[in-house]
């Protein structure tokens, strides 16, 4: 997920006292349970307990329409009725399946024994025009049928150039329906590169993630007592993310817009991401994320500005994003827990430190310090191994008679998902060495 789950853990402890033990029952059940409704659970858990600072927060309280919003919150300034929601491209995705089609052939390519990586996929696609706008879509078989595809029309000329000595192999398809070319080139290996359209930029204002959102919220609302809105947690959107910059792209704000022309229920809308920014240089310097926040009011509110005195406060509150949205979703899709320190480690003269959780698994005999942190062990033994460098400096200390005088867990905070364990060695121990 975008947070990490010690950071989420303390929200669901201070939680408890504010919205009662069963209301974070739920969430934590939502929150361990592996799918895309985790981000959601994620960004209600969050907004949730930062408000719960700023004012008097209740929680599914039952409005006389028996729907029950996420936030009553009421300040000296205000009262609010607001529900949180997440929202992704995953419907597009799931319209324009190039990554499993990418999937499907690189194991193809895999059982007939070539090497791993070199594989370089092209999809063209073609423009929709409607009344409302355009939309892009990708020139691909429905995901029902991308199997039969790879197994019927791709692998037979994939062999076919294979028993012919060609040591370039290609598939080109290009009809009314499908437009893809694959290339697989082994001396570009372990590395595999897609290429398409952009598929998810928002062209319609109302026919889009965030519009469709939005409009599902709107009935929850209507008929709320105060100042009503929508909070939107970004679970991979390009309609949040701001990553585009297409000439006939539609905006965030021209879509909210468009929703409070069409809705009345609501009066403000407030969009929460997380953003990244590089740092440049020659050493690989771990990206800078901040959490962001753009709120839109209707029109002619008498509130915006303790609105925006609110929510300013309630960033404040909300904790140190560890991820992007897009990996924050893509893991919350897993079943398993991220990896901690894995593969990574420091050596000074006379000292060595190591992730605390990669120490425990290596005393637990599930990993050695030669699988250089990988996460999926098994499958990374099978590929070629290259040194590890902290391994050789104890062995080189061990060696020389060296053994650890002490060894100290160096405590992180609840942003970071693991320890520290350094190990200090100290001086020759005659107890292993020669007699001097």
């Amino acid at each position: 997920m975008i947070y990490e789950r010690r950071a989420l853990q303390r929200r669901l402890n201070e939680l408890r006292g504010v919205i009662g033990d069963i209301l974070v029952d739920g969430l934590a059940q939502r929150l361990n349970r592996a799918g895309k409704d985790r981000v959601a659970a994620m960004w209600e858990t969050v907004v949730l307990h930062a408000l719960s600072k700023c004012g008097n927060l209740a929680n599914e309280v039952e409005l006389a329409s028996g729907r029950r919003p996420d936030i009553r919150l009421a300040t000296p300034d205000l009262r609010i009725t607001a529900d949180v929601t997440a929202i992704s491209d995953e419907g597009l995705d799931n319209d324009n399946p190039y990554h499993e089609l990418g999937e499907l052939v690189g194991r193809a390519k895999d059982k007939m024994g070539l090497p791993l990586g070199g594989l370089d996929l092209r999809i063209r696609s073609r423009h929709e025009k409607t009344k409302r706008g355009t939309r892009t879509v990708l020139l691909l078989p429905p995901r029902g049928k991308l199997q039969s595809f790879v197994h019927g029309t791709v692998v037979p000329q994939l062999r076919k150039q294979i028993e012919a000595g060609e040591k370039v192999l290609r598939v080109e398809i290009d009809d009314e329906d499908i437009g893809i070319d694959i290339t697989i080139d082994p001396r570009k290996t372990p590395y595999n590169s897609y290429s398409f359209a952009a598929y998810d930029v928002p062209k319609i204002k109302d026919r889009n993630p965030l519009y469709n959102a939005l409009k599902a919220k709107a009935d929850q609302l209507r008929g709320a007592d105060g100042i009503t809105g929508v909070i939107v947690g970004d679970g991979d959107c390009t309609a949040l993310s701001g990553r585009s910059g297409n000439w006939d792209e539609v905006t965030a704000d021209q879509i909210i817009d468009e929703f409070f022309r069409q809705y009345s229920s609501v009066d403000f809308v407030l969009l929460l991401s997380v953003r990244e920014t590089e740092q440049g240089g020659l050493v690989p310097i771990p990206p800078v994320r901040q959490n962001t926040a753009r709120m839109r009011v209707r029109e002619g509110s008498s509130a915006t500005a303790q609105l925006d005195t609110l929510f300013r406060s309630m960033m404040e509150q909300l904790p140190k994003p560890g991820r992007s949205p897009v990996n924050g979703a893509l893991r919350a899709r897993e079943d398993d827990y991220d990896l901690g320190h894995h593969g990574g480690y420091s050596m000074s003269r006379s000292k060595v430190r190591i992730g605390l959780r990669e120490f425990t698994e290596i005393m637990a005999g599930l990993r050695t310090l030669a699988d250089n942190g990988a996460k999926n062990v098994e499958a990374a033994r099978k590929l070629p191994q290259r040194p590890n460098n902290m391994q050789g400096y104890i062995l080189r200390n061990l060696m020389d008679g060296r053994l650890p005088s002490s060894i100290n867990v160096i405590k992180t905070g609840e942003d970071d998902n693991d320890d520290w364990v350094e190990i200090q060695f100290g001086e020759i121990d005659p107890a292993i060495a020669p007699l001097r």
